[in-house]
């Protein structure tokens, strides 16, 4: 068996890719969740900004050397993730929460109270 693809062993070029992650929005009652795909990125690559209600996303991939080898085939690019997300007025930005899980960046975006749907109790009478 060989490691080699199609007899060709010249080494391609490492380049970083740009993307932008795929990303996806949720709304409940109570918050947003915003979901990022961020494959290959660990908690420590990933770079959360918020700016003038701009939530910025910047993270890279690191692909992995090991010692003592020498790299003769990649098919997995080195990638740098950007996006940028508006956040509405209605988000207490104070509150936002970032957990990573599996490849996911997951940012929770609860809505501030007075925007929030509540229950209005009526009297007899």
């Amino acid at each position: 068996m060989s490691l080699m693809k199609k007899e060709r062993y010249d080494v391609q070029k490492d380049t970083r890719l740009e993307v932008t992650p795929i990303s996806r929005v949720d709304e409940s009652d109570e918050a947003f969740t915003l979901t990022v795909e961020l494959p290959g990125v660990s908690e420590k690559e990933i770079e959360l900004t918020l700016e003038d209600r701009t939530l910025s996303v910047t993270a890279e991939n690191t692909v992995e050397r090991f010692k003592d080898y020498t790299l003769v085939l990649t098919e997995v690019p080195e990638v740098r993730y950007r996006a940028a997300f508006e956040i509405p007025e209605r988000v207490d930005t104070a509150n936002l929460k970032a957990a990573t899980r599996n490849g996911l960046l997951i940012l929770t975006l609860p809505k501030r109270e007075e925007v929030k749907p509540r229950r209005i109790a009526i009297t007899a009478g």
